[in-house]
C-alpha cells in the first residue's frame, strides 16, 4: 500500500469518578478541556503551553485557525445535560498529535490533580480513576497507582484501502463547524468535505511532526469535483459554550445528521478512514466534528 500522509499519536482513555451526583452540559468537550487545561497550568506551564497556547484559534474568522496537537473525544452527549450519580465514572479519550506526546507525563500528573479543579461551572468534585493507552491497551495509571512502563508507545493515524468504492455515507456524530466568510457553511459537497480533511492533516503534520503528500491532495481535489452528492439530510445543532477567555457564552452550534455520495470514491478511502479518527472543521479539540464513514 502507498502511504500519503502519516502522523503519529498516542490515544489515552480517561476514567474519573464523581464524588458526588454531578449536573454537567450535555456535550462535554469545552467542559473537560476547561479543566484540564486548568490543572495542566498548575502542575507545568511548558506543557500547558505547548498544547493549550500554541498560536491561540481566534474567535473571529479574520485570523488563520491554527490546528491544535491535541484532542478530546468526549463521552455521548445527554440531553437535556449530563447527570453523573456519586461514584458514577466518567469516561472519554484525549488524543497526542505527533511531537505533543512528550507531554504525556505532564499530562498524566494534571489528571492526578483534577479534583483540584472540579468539572463544570458549580466545580464538582471527580478524582482519577483509570488512564490506559488504548493502542497498547497497557494500564498507565489506576486506583491511586502509576504503572512503570518502558515508553509510551504511539501509533501512527490509520491507512486504509478498499477496491472499487463507489459510494460512502458519512454520518455527522458531533456537531460540525465549517466556516466561510465569516458564516458557517450548511451545504457540504464532497470538495468541501475532502479539502478540510487534507487541511486539517496538512496543518497537523506541518505543525507536529509527520508527512503529507501535497501532490496527492492537489490531485484528490481535482477528482472530488467529479464526485456527486445523493442525499444530504442535515439539521443544526443549537450548542453553546461560556468562554472564561471571552467571559461570555459562545455559539457552538453545528451541523448533524447524514450525507451519502457517488463516483469513484477509491482513491478517498484513506483519507476519510483517517478523519474518522482526527475529526473535522472547527472546534476538534472539544470533539467537534466527529464523522463516521460506510463505504459501498
Amino acid at each position: 500500500m502507498q502511504k500519503h500522509f502519516e502522523l503519529n499519536y498516542l490515544p489515552l482513555n480517561i476514567s474519573l469518578i464523581a464524588l458526588e451526583q454531578a449536573e454537567l452540559p450535555p456535550f462535554l468537550g469545552s467542559t473537560l478541556r476547561g479543566a484540564i487545561g486548568q490543572a495542566l497550568l498548575q502542575t507545568d506551564k511548558e506543557a500547558s503551553t505547548f498544547l493549550y497556547k500554541n498560536r491561540e484559534e481566534s474567535d473571529t474568522d479574520k485570523k488563520q485557525v491554527i490546528a491544535k496537537p491535541y484532542m478530546i473525544i468526549p463521552p455521548e452527549s445527554k440531553w437535556p445535560q449530563t447527570i453523573i450519580g456519586r461514584e458514577e465514572k466518567l469516561n472519554f479519550e484525549f488524543l497526542l498529535f505527533g511531537n505533543a506526546t512528550q507531554y504525556a507525563t505532564s499530562l498524566i500528573l494534571a489528571l492526578e490533580n483534577i479534583q483540584k479543579i472540579g468539572l463544570g461551572a458549580y466545580r464538582y468534585p471527580f478524582c482519577l480513576y483509570e488512564i490506559v493507552n488504548s493502542y497498547t491497551q497497557r494500564i498507565i495509571w489506576r486506583k491511586d497507582i502509576r504503572y512503570k512502563t518502558p515508553r509510551i508507545s504511539t501509533t501512527a493515524i490509520p491507512c486504509f484501502e478498499l477496491e472499487q468504492v463507489t459510494g460512502v455515507i458519512v454520518k455527522i456524530c458531533t456537531p460540525l463547524r465549517i466556516r466561510h466568510g465569516g458564516q458557517m457553511v450548511r451545504n457540504i459537497t464532497f470538495e468541501v468535505l475532502i479539502r478540510n480533511i487534507t487541511n486539517r492533516i496538512r496543518m497537523l503534520t506541518e505543525r507536529y511532526g509527520g508527512w503529507i503528500d501535497q501532490t496527492e491532495v492537489e490531485r484528490l481535489q481535482i477528482l472530488a469535483a467529479q464526485v456527486r452528492t445523493v442525499r444530504e439530510k442535515l439539521r443544526i445543532e443549537k450548542l453553546e459554550r461560556y468562554s472564561n477567555r471571552a467571559k461570555r457564552k459562545m455559539d457552538f452550534s453545528g451541523l448533524m445528521g447524514e450525507l451519502e455520495y457517488e463516483g469513484n470514491l477509491t482513491p478517498f478511502v484513506p483519507w476519510l478512514y483517517a478523519a474518522q479518527r482526527l475529526n473535522i472543521g472547527r472546534n476538534t479539540t472539544f470533539g467537534m466534528g466527529k464523522i463516521k464513514v460506510y463505504f459501498m
